[in-house]
């Protein structure tokens, strides 16, 4: 492969990256991958994408690759003079053929299996805000009530308060019949550190719910131990099918 050639493929799959960048951000996936915080990282890495894109596409442009003689009169082409190993491309084309072949979906109740539920997680960030003790309980999400939890020395404060939270469902073998967990995911910086966030709901119809199905459930909030962990529990008052939410996850 010649220089020219090279740097115009070069040049196109930046150009390529940073439009497939743009899309995950416009379509609102790029949540899916990394937390909240780092999207104006990733609008710089946009930027410089496109540009170094343009510039190596307008270095392929003067390229030449007429023929020409040297000192000797012998004639040689720039293009095996600069020739280039097109092995060299893959570490450019493999992640950007992984982010278009493979779609873009977020956690499941298969990572669950996994990862596990637990009350111990850090539920707060160096940027995130205090717990907000006077929220309203049925405005607190999964991870507003797993922090009060964590954050109090007296749970039995916030027992009895309704709880209104939206998740998937998680059958966790570990739970007693009628029982399922409604979940979250939360992510502190990606996805390889997201943890599972989840509050056990009691519910006599809970083996017609299959996993990862999203719903709202409704009712007060007990307590209840999970092998030596204190996790939430809902006696659900209604357990409702709705729609996946445009943004899945939790940010601490």
């Amino acid at each position: 492969m010649s220089l020219k050639q090279y740097r115009f493929i070069q040049g196109s799959v930046m150009i390529l990256m940073g439009a497939f960048l743009l899309e995950t951000v416009l379509s609102g996936k790029l949540d899916w991958y990394i937390h909240q915080r780092f999207m104006p990282l990733t609008v710089l890495a946009i930027m410089a994408l496109f540009i170094i894109g343009i510039a190596l596409l307008f270095q392929a442009r003067l390229t030449s690759t007429d023929e020409h003689a040297d000192e000797d009169g012998h004639e040689h082409s720039d293009d095996h003079e600069h020739a280039v190993s097109p092995w060299r491309l893959a570490i450019i084309v493999i992640p950007l053929l992984i982010g278009i072949l493979i779609p873009a979906k977020p956690l499941t109740a298969d990572a669950m299996s996994s990862k596990g539920v637990s009350s111990n997680a850090p539920v707060i960030s160096n940027s995130s805000s205090a717990v907000k003790l006077d929220q309203a309980a049925d405005e607190r999400n999964i991870l507003d009530w797993t922090r009060l939890f964590n954050s109090s020395d007296d749970p039995g404060t916030y027992l009895g308060q309704s709880a209104n939270v939206i998740g998937f469902v998680y059958h966790d073998p570990r739970l007693k019949d009628g029982q399922f967990l409604v979940s979250r995911f939360a992510l502190v910086c990606c996805t390889a550190d997201a943890f599972a966030l989840g509050m056990v709901v009691d519910w006599p119809q809970s083996s017609a719910l299959p996993n990862d199905q999203w719903i709202k459930v409704k009712g007060p909030v007990q307590t209840t131990d999970l092998e030596n962990q204190k996790l939430p529990l809902i006696q659900a008052s209604a357990v409702e099918p709705v729609q996946q939410p445009d943004q899945p996850y939790l940010f601490p």
